[in-house]
């Protein structure tokens, strides 16, 4: 029990390092010793000690609830979804970053294979079928001489070129 007390003593202290407040050890073994006492009333001990009816109390007001954390990520997801025009400008930028890549790394670099993949990557998600197919196939043609023509990736995104209409 000391034990446990001296751990959750070194925690809270360690906690309050900054917040300006000063508690002293006899308030927090105070504090400790009361809010286990209670937590004993709250769940069923190991001795076989009755479990009082109260339970443990309720969440803090100030907690949001279920709903509210569902519906703050739901407006934080519907901030953060991109617009047509924003799949448009990573098009154009990666499109532009393209030659340069080239001129520096060489034609055929992985770097080059994945800025092709993501091209064709935000084609597809665009519904430009037809220009997500070819920048895939310029990432095949990389990760092939890349990787090996048995790598899974290669498989896989030969498998996603096939299925493309």
């Amino acid at each position: 029990m000391s034990r446990i007390l001296s751990m959750l003593t070194a925690i809270l202290l360690t906690s309050c390092g900054g917040s300006g407040v000063t508690v002293t050890k006899s308030q927090t073994v105070e504090y400790f010793s009361k809010a286990f006492n209670q937590s004993k009333k709250w769940f069923r001990s190991t001795d076989g000690e009755a479990v009082s009816e109260d339970g443990p109390p309720p969440p803090s007001p100030l907690q949001p609830s279920e709903q509210q954390v569902f519906q703050k990520r739901a407006n934080q997801d519907n901030a953060q979804r991109m617009s047509k025009q924003d799949y448009q400008k990573a098009i154009l930028r990666l499109q532009d970053s393209i030659p340069e890549l080239e001129k520096k790394l060489g034609n055929k670099h992985i770097e080059v294979g994945e800025t092709y993949y993501t091209l064709g990557s935000l084609h597809f998600l665009n519904k430009e079928h037809k220009a997500a197919k070819s920048a895939f196939k310029n990432a095949v043609e990389i990760f092939s001489a890349r990787l090996g023509s048995e790598h899974p990736r290669v498989w896989k995104l030969k498998d996603k070129i096939n299925q493309i209409k």
